[in-house]
């Protein structure tokens, strides 16, 4: 199937891990036939992404932004105009978790870590390229949730991620709707547990490590391929009739709960 993505221009925030979901996405974009903007807080990892993409026979741009600090976005969002002249697609795909823990030992600062990247980063990163697109009354965004904010009883131990991940959905939702008759597809990807380093790098319990390498070791975990495919989808034209829309992409892999540690900090 063609996609019709040759020569679109797609920012994808969380390219810096060269194992994570946002190198798949901008390596299979690329594929696709995107050019690709690479933004991490982790300058050289988004290069090397950049440097992959280069690779693939497309042009590719590298920059240092956190996602909580508007300057850096909008910094980064100017340099892009003035390269390319447009912004086709944007994938919110930066994340965080602060760790796994009972709420009620929750500090303010991991409190913050959760809803400030994981929220208010998407928030801060879609306002910013918005504009531009609401004049091209053209527009693809696709932001990330969790499998685990579907599920009856979240995640144990991880309220305020999910909390974030939760108002990502409703955020997205709600703004579909009102973008989507300029010409904008605002939609969502919740990915199942990742074969990734997500669960390690993000300060999480070891027993959650350990059910991710246990369901990696069984075939079901979520690949970054698979994720950078629906992705694809979804910021394709022939997507267009989809916005404000969650789709799941997870193996089966049983109830996405644990239970929280009973001394974590």
């Amino acid at each position: 199937m063609d996609l019709k993505l040759k020569d679109k221009v797609a920012i994808v925030t969380g390219t810096g891990s060269q194992v994570g979901f946002g190198k798949g996405i901008a390596l299979t974009l690329a594929k696709e036939g995107c050019d690709i903007v690479s933004v991490d807080v982790d300058l050289e990892g988004a290069k090397k992404t950049a440097a992959d993409v280069q690779a693939l026979g497309h042009k590719a741009l590298a920059f240092k932004v956190d996602i909580t600090k508007r300057s850096d976005i909008d910094a980064a969002v100017k340099k892009v105009l003035a390269a390319f002249g447009r912004i086709d697609i944007l994938v919110n795909c930066a994340g965080r978790a602060s760790g796994v823990r009972p709420f009620v030992t929750t500090t303010e600062e991991q409190w913050d870590i959760d809803i400030n990247i994981n929220l208010r980063g998407t928030m801060n990163f879609t306002q910013a390229v918005l504009p531009h697109m609401l004049e091209r009354n053209y527009g693809k965004i696709v932001n990330f949730s969790t499998h685990a904010a579907h599920q009856p009883t979240g995640l144990a131990g991880a309220a305020t991620y999910i909390a974030a991940k939760s108002g990502t959905v409703m955020f997205s939702k709600t703004l579909a709707g009102e973008v989507g008759a300029s010409g904008i597809n605002i939609n969502i990807i919740a990915p199942g547990p990742g074969a990734t380093n997500f669960h390690r790098v993000s300060g999480g319990d070891p027993r959650m490590s350990g059910l991710v390498d246990a369901l990696a070791k069984a075939g079901k975990t979520t690949t970054p391929e698979d994720i950078a495919n629906a992705v694809a989808f979804l910021v394709s034209d022939v997507s267009s009739k989809l916005s404000g829309q969650v789709l799941e992409v997870s193996a089966p892999s049983g109830p996405a709960g644990t239970p929280p540690p009973k001394n974590a900090t």
